[in-house]
């Protein structure tokens, strides 16, 4: 067995793409504390953020940050770098590199440039909710944070309602409540949830229940709307799968979506049929809701 294999640290010339702790510094893993202390260059979303944890391991290698507004501009020099035989990191503010975080265009860099890329698997907020949540089942799908407003934002939710699997959204403190009044209006407000603050540290909070019960719980105060937030929607029941007639079920907010686009020239059955198609809709049930039981003229059942 290689030493890579037992555990070993940096390989020269390779990107090493390291998960830190998302709270609790004992999750550091012992590899990849080996890797930072032994690679040349560590690659950081942010320095300041980055230090206390480098100090707490005892490594003073150089660090360069690559923060998301201008990560394209910086990777050329870290690229050189590699190519000469420098071992580099790439870690960011809390958790797995990339979900979420910068450093996409750094991987792909060194990916076309072939470069070795090596993941140090460790904490990663998204799983963590998963496993503690239990709500999500088997199959589910990650968002990330959502857009903040406007088509894009009624896009993603009617999705989210749409999919029968669990969703897992990250989102931030001051904006969880409305976040959390949107799902419950979109996906219907039975739906199963859960919401997990402050993963691994020391307030610590996951709280189950429906969408509905969730959301009042953050407006009456009940959970504390402060630090980082995951917010789990639970897989659909077929029992309770929301139908085209209800109101707080996916098609309201496709009917947004449909009457948002009218309103930018697109047609009327232009939009029905491509909101259809993109959510997995029945296109003659959001037809018969757009238009108030007019019998369409150029909409089939497919969806």
């Amino acid at each position: 067995m290689t030493d890579e294999l037992r555990g070993g640290g940096a390989t020269p010339g390779a990107l090493h793409i390291v998960s830190t702790p998302i709270g609790n510094l004992a999750d550091l893993t012992p590899r990849a504390t080996a890797v930072l202390r032994e690679v040349g260059l560590i690659v950081a979303e942010d320095t300041r953020v980055s230090r206390p944890l480098l100090a707490s391991i005892g490594v003073q290698t150089e660090v360069t940050a690559l923060p998301g507004f201008d990560e394209a501009d910086r990777v050329a020099p870290i690229i050189a770098r590699l190519q000469s035989g420098t071992a580099v990191a790439l870690i960011s503010d809390a958790g797995t590199p990339l979900i979420s975080d910068p450093g996409g265009a750094l991987v792909a860099a060194a990916v076309a440039a072939g470069i070795r890329v090596i993941p140090i698997p460790g904490a990663s907020a998204l799983l963590a909710a998963v496993v503690a949540a239990s709500v999500t089942g088997p199959r589910w799908s990650f968002e990330g944070f959502l857009p903040r407003s406007g088509a894009d934002r009624i896009k993603v939710l009617g999705a989210i309602a749409a999919d029968e699997r669990g969703t897992v959204i990250y989102e931030a403190g001051p904006r969880v409540a409305a976040t959390l009044a949107d799902l419950a209006r979109v996906c219907g407000d039975t739906r199963t949830g859960a919401v997990c603050r402050e993963l691994t540290k020391l307030h610590e909070e996951i709280r189950r229940g429906t969408l509905g019960e969730l959301t009042a719980a953050v407006s009456a105060g009940e959970i504390d709307a402060r630090g980082e937030f995951v917010i789990v929607v639970g897989a659909q029941e077929t029992e309770t799968t929301p139908s085209s007639d209800d109101p707080d079920g996916p098609y309201a907010a496709a009917l947004e979506l449909v009457e948002r686009a009218v309103t930018a020239g697109e047609s009327r059955s232009a939009a029905i049929r491509r909101v259809a198609t993109l959510w997995g809709l029945e296109r003659r049930r959001l037809w018969n809701l757009a238009h108030d039981d007019v019998a369409p003229e150029s909409v089939d059942d497919e969806r």
